[in-house]
């Protein structure tokens, strides 16, 4: 995007965020003695398509479509598949979304597909949702469960439509949604010290400003567009070359960072994924203890179910395994939920088949696919030195272990980030055959050292050294 784009798109957020504020002043109806927030419901969903519609024009259209497509599926068709057909039409429409250019029909706004992507991953989660839910009902021995849903038609389009978490996510169940304006521990339900939200809220955005501003001072220094140019291509050594992935990609997660956190501010200035501490609520999932639930209104509450990245921990983790926990958390859910546990093949092909699944959901550039599914060769690389060295090391070795492992992840990180940067096929293998695609080489490279060099070498040395402990002692 352009930085006119990203500007729209921050202005955007931060509307968001009022809107929240602005829907939560809404008071609520009394219908047979309890509170009613239908007025709520319909302003968040108004305010929702409004900003769609600023975005988008006419492409508006495909938001309707699918979320419609949704409510027959999820309301007409059998339990026993509509979350398949669900997840098989929505992604095929988001495919067909993304070709509409190619296909002669008008080219939606990047913003329409990051809201498309969000609404995919809700109206399809929506299904499981319904499907799990009517399995669990059937079992006469199941008793009332925290998760269950019945959407109506009309739910279904205030969930998917609904101004939190619109633009860029995160992604939240229709529990979490429907929760916003019932759980009676929620500040926003009940009325009482709604202040808790704001300050939140506040909390949470204290570390944009400085996203904001490295984005842009990084952007101006280190332009993306400068590495497709011939001129810098042979011009630039390849030290330079290797160097200038690391300032791109800090710039990449700079502008993550910043609509990640702000759409979380939208959440909780509305008291969307408002739950007790002592629910241990988890990205996307919600409480992982709904048994512990307590109705009263004055609770330690947080907002984990809506927190989606870890900043710290995408930056300094040392490993790649532990660095894609932190990022996009409550999409990584959704993934969890849907894909890796339902999969029928385990091993290596469920991750394969979520990095696919997650390729495809992020778009038809093949630089997301050069990327994503080049992840699970880094992460056999670092589970086999973690094994072989890693857990024979004492904790304090493990540390300076733990730098290194660092800084070659973030290497690969950076390596791998330039696909998602660049998209085209040419652009991305242009760049990386410049460093002779040392990213990859290095890692069937690594795989057989650790193997046949690494592997026993280590185990001699741990060898000898057993049977100098031998020899001390019996002497």
């Amino acid at each position: 995007m352009a930085l006119d784009d990203d500007i729209l798109y921050v202005s955007l957020l931060l509307v968001s965020i009022a809107c929240g504020k602005l829907i939560r002043q809404i008071p609520p109806e009394i219908k047979d003695g309890s509170k009613d927030f239908t007025r709520r419901r319909f302003a968040s969903t108004v305010f929702g398509i409004t900003i769609a519609a600023l975005v988008s024009g006419f492409a508006i259209l495909h938001l309707f479509v699918i979320t419609i497509i949704n409510c027959f599926i999820i309301l007409y068709t059998s339990y026993k598949s509509c979350h398949l057909v669900s997840l098989v039409v929505s992604f095929a429409y988001l495919i067909f979304f993304r070709l509409c250019g190619s296909l002669g029909f008008p080219p939606p706004p990047p913003h329409t597909n990051a809201i498309i992507m969000i609404l995919t991953l809700k109206l399809v989660g929506l299904a499981f949702e319904v499907h799990d839910t009517k399995v669990r009902r059937l079992d006469p021995k199941t008793p009332p469960n925290f998760s269950d849903v019945d959407p109506g038609f009309m739910d279904i389009i205030h969930y998917g439509l609904s101004h939190v978490g619109l633009l860029t996510g995160p992604y939240y169940k229709y529990r979490t949604f429907d929760g916003m304006f019932s759980d009676p521990w929620n500040p926003a339900v009940s009325g009482e010290d709604t202040g808790r939200l704001d300050k939140a809220m506040w909390t949470r955005i204290r570390c944009v400003p400085f996203y904001v501003v490295s984005f842009l001072v990084s952007g101006y220094f280190f332009p993306l567009k400068i590495v497709e140019t011939l001129e810098w291509q042979e011009s630039s050594s390849i030290a330079w070359k290797l160097f200038y992935m690391t300032p791109i990609f800090f710039n990449f997660r700079m502008r993550i960072y910043s609509g990640f956190v702000l759409s979380e501010c939208s959440c909780i200035m509305a008291g969307l994924g408002a739950f007790p501490v002592e629910s241990n609520p988890r990205p996307g999932q919600g409480p992982s203890k709904p048994e512990l639930l307590d109705n009263s209104a004055n609770q330690q509450l947080n907002f984990e179910t809506v927190h989606n990245i870890d900043e710290w921990g995408s930056d300094f983790v040392p490993t790649m395994r532990e660095a894609l926990k932190c990022w996009n958390m409550t999409v990584q859910h959704w993934l969890v939920v849907v894909v890796y546990k339902r999969f029928p093949y385990k091993g290596i092909l469920r991750t394969v088949a979520v990095m696919f699944v997650s390729s495809l959901w992020h778009g038809v550039h093949p630089g997301y696919y050069l990327s994503l599914c080049s992840v699970p060769l880094v992460l056999a690389v670092e589970d086999l030195y973690s094994r072989i060295i890693r857990c024979k090391l004492s904790p304090f070795q493990q540390a300076g272990y733990d730098w290194i492992s660092w800084f070659f992840r973030m290497q690969w990180f950076s390596y791998l980030g330039m696909g998602f940067l660049l998209l085209r096929i040419d652009a991305t293998l242009g760049y990386w055959s410049n460093i002779y695609y040392i990213g990859h080489i290095i890692l069937p490279v690594f795989y057989i050292l650790g193997l046949f060099v690494v592997k026993p070498l280590v185990s001699g040395l741990i060898g000898s050294g057993r049977e100098e402990v031998i020899k001390e002692k019996s002497g």
